[in-house]
């Protein structure tokens, strides 16, 4: 502490010996009108941040803040005072400290890079690095202006997107850079000096008055941050990675952006950050961040933050709501429900339902009605004995009213055809609250198609498609379309093109449900935040399909006898694979570009191939699994190793001295020979040749040549699921070919 102690009172010493010494109030004074505008201006920067919410609810406003404050430190800061700061600086700052001094006396000789590095300080403790960098600099203020110039001159022509994964690797470049201009300097300042010409600074700020290949260096680097949205910034400069360095204390920056409980699954303001500071978890990494203030626009935005809709869409219910609950109650004889009576009352669904009124009841008796619904009233059609509506294709009953009910139908199609805009029911647009239950679908196109209904509920339903049609011509027995926090369940399909299509329909729910001879029992596309539990698939060309979906959760569903894939899951990401019973596929389980998902106690048994893992499907976990039987275990294609661990395979040939139950070395699962054979399929008209036979062989003998492959170093030595016997004999399926290009290695002896 005594070292430390006279360490400062040394600079604070020389500190104000550099003060008496230095005519530095004569150059103050000369500047004072410059000196007073851009203390002025910094003044506003700090105020804009102050009151960045108020600034950030309204983008025109925003876009006047940037037009106006922009092109004052690009042209007046910049070019005009020539204040800018460099990796100069602070090198001196760190060597005059190093030497047991303050170099005050040489800052406060450059008033406004001393002014610079008092807002850079404060600003920096408050809201990190950005407000320089994203405001202040006037290199990082003209390059932000010509890509603002480059987006309104070719709309058309897209910037180079940097890959996620390298983005997050290429942001330590610019550390590496400062710390070796840093280092050299304690033993070489003037070559520092020449380091830090990676730094376009000195050729800004001198206007491109320097020799041919520091101009030539400065254009590279601005139209590089041109193409490469703000490259330079991002990447390589040593003065932002210096500026950032604070800021991997967790308390600094003391104010953080706003975030919503939503900004982690969201992800639209991460689409749309171009300095991509936004991580995939949705929190922003105020190291990178350059405080545009884009996302809090976002934050604010009621017609595009999610969070926002989502409360703006309670209120309005709410808002609607209460004022009817207050009617009802003051006029209790409109809540009475009439009962109107088909085969008694009335000869016709449609005359019942010409004469019901909101909340009554149509019950209609055993029978055969010929006749084509419309029910835009919310109302219960209910069916007593099972009566049969029966028409030839189109919109046999078409739900255009909220909270309608219809059950204890059979609905009937007698059109052999295949009409694609034909259903046993269609819910239109805003018919929010559909139940339809305890129905039966036969010959239909679609059975349920929901467009654009809210919380709609398909429960217990048996929808037969056209059998006749080809497979591929059929309709879907269940489809939603933007049809948000449905719940399927308990249904049964049967020779439909897709048992159920989902498209575009967010946190909903498919339990209990049955699929049979479809092209694809469940089938989604941009399906986020859903549960998808205990539902069975048997004999489809493809079982379950999640394709371009996101936190899903698929939990003991059952995918046997399928031909092609038992769990087909396409840039399916951070979603939970769980106990789901994989038997007798083609391929059990399949993987393309998916990531961060966790795949846990799965039984995946007599399958031609166990697990397909390819097209960039990496940073999954998969753990505690069963792989029993499969003719090929894994078939894995990626760019680096995966470690899975925990996992029974059933051609594991290692041992367990100690009997922990752990296998005492890893299981791997591809060869040379494999990869070779599976990223060119062609090549195995060669596999008999000498040469493979011999590069079989080196691999076994010389381990030294290893391809990508999963590795598991904790394999289980008995599989997790004890009942796997009883399940192989009660799903005794098994495929009879490979299905496409892939066919069974042959064992080399």
């Amino acid at each position: 502490m005594s070292a430390i102690s006279s360490l400062l009172k040394h600079i604070f010493e020389d500190t104000v010996e550099a003060l008496k010494l230095t005519p530095w109030m004569q150059i103050w004074e000369q500047k004072w009108a410059s000196i007073a505008v851009f203390a002025i201006f910094l003044l506003l920067l700090i105020l804009m941040m102050i009151f960045k919410d108020r600034i950030a609810k309204n983008r025109k406003v925003l876009n006047i803040v940037a037009y106006g404050m922009l092109p004052f430190s690009f042209i007046y800061v910049g070019l005009i005072l020539k204040a800018q700061p460099t990796t100069t600086n602070i090198v001196i700052l760190v060597n005059g400290i190093k030497e047991g001094s303050f170099p005050l006396g040489l800052f406060i000789m450059e008033p406004y890079i001393f002014l610079s590095f008092l807002f850079i300080f404060l600003t920096i403790l408050l809201w990190g690095r950005g407000v320089f960098c994203g405001w202040l600099c006037p290199y990082g203020a003209m390059v932000e202006l010509l890509n603002k110039l480059y987006a309104k001159l070719f709309p058309k022509f897209s910037r180079l997107h940097i890959n996620e994964k390298l983005h997050w690797k290429l942001i330590y470049l610019k550390y590496v850079i400062f710390a070796i201009i840093l280092g050299v300097s304690f033993y070489n300042f003037m070559l520092s000096e020449y380091l830090a010409e990676v730094e376009p600074f000195k050729s800004f700020v001198l206007k491109l008055h320097r020799q041919w290949y520091f101009v030539l260096y400065f254009i590279l680097i601005t139209a590089g941050s041109v193409i490469i949205y703000r490259a330079y910034c991002r990447y390589l400069c040593p003065l932002g990675a210096a500026l950032s360095i604070p800021s991997f204390i967790k308390l600094i920056p003391l104010i953080k952006l706003k975030r919503h409980d939503l900004c982690g699954t969201c992800k639209i303001c991460g689409r749309e950050c171009g300095y991509q500071a936004i991580t995939p978890e949705g929190k922003v990494k105020v190291t990178e961040c350059l405080n545009c203030l884009e996302c809090q626009v976002n934050f604010w935005d009621e017609d595009r933050c999610p969070a926002l809709i989502k409360k703006k869409r309670q209120e309005a219910k709410a808002s609607i709501l209460l004022p009817i609950a207050f009617i009802l109650l003051l006029t209790p004889s409109l809540t009475y429900a009439k009962t109107l009576i088909v085969g008694t009352d009335y000869s016709a669904i449609g005359d019942a339902l010409k004469k019901a009124k909101n909340g009554d009841v149509i019950e209609v008796k055993a029978g055969e009605y010929r006749e084509r619904l419309k029910i835009d009233k919310a109302v219960h059609l209910k069916g007593i004995n099972n009566p049969t509506i029966i028409e030839n294709g189109g919109l046999i009953v078409a739900i255009a009213s909220r909270g309608v009910t219809v059950e204890g139908f059979t609905i009937r199609d007698e059109n052999p055809s295949s009409q694609l805009e034909s259903a046993g029911i269609y819910i239109s647009k805003g018919s929010d609250g559909a139940v339809i239950k305890n129905n039966r679908f036969h010959g239909v196109m679609h059975g349920v198609w929901s467009v654009g209904a809210r919380g709609i509920r398909v429960e217990n339903n048996i929808i037969e498609g056209k059998k006749k049609l080809d497979l591929n011509y059929r309709g879907n027995g269940i489809t939603l379309t933007d049809s948000q926090e449905a719940v399927v369940i308990g249904n049964r399909m049967d020779y439909c093109r897709d048992g159920m299509y989902i498209e575009v329909s967010h946190d909903g729910k498919f339990i209990d449900n049955e699929m049979r001879n479809c092209r694809y029992a469940m089938h989604t596309m941009w399906v986020d935040r859903t549960v998808f539990s205990k539902n069975t698939s048997i004999g489809n060309l493809v079982g379950i399909a999640i394709m371009y979906s996101r936190q899903s959760e698929i939990t003991d569903n059952i995918a046997v006898g399928n031909s092609t894939h038992g769990i087909l899951l396409i840039q399916t990401t951070r979603s939970y694979i769980a106990r789901n019973t994989v038997i007798g596929n083609t391929k059990g389980v399949y993987f393309y570009n998916s990531i961060f998902n966790n795949m846990v106690s799965n039984l995946i048994m007599n399958n031609s191939l166990g697990l397909h893992n390819w097209g960039g499907s990496e940073d999954n976990t998969v753990n505690k699994n069963s792989f029993i039987g499969n003719e090929v275990q894994v078939k894995f294609i990626a760019g680096r190793n995966q470690q899975w661990n925990n996992n029974y395979w059933s051609d594991y040939l290692g041992w367990d001295m100690n009997a922990d139950g752990i296998g005492d070395m890893p299981f791997e699962s591809n060869t040379v020979v494999d990869h070779i054979l599976w990223r060119y399929p062609a090549a195995k008209l060669l596999y008999a040749s000498p040469s493979f036979q011999f590069l079989w062989m080196l691999e076994k003998q010389f381990p030294v040549l290893k391809v990508p492959r999963v590795v598991d170093a904790k394999p289980s030595m008995l599989p997790p699921h004890k009942d796997w016997k009883e399940l192989k004999a009660k799903y005794p399926y098994a495929p009879e070919k490979y299905y496409g290009e892939m066919e069974k290695i042959p064992v080399a002896h």
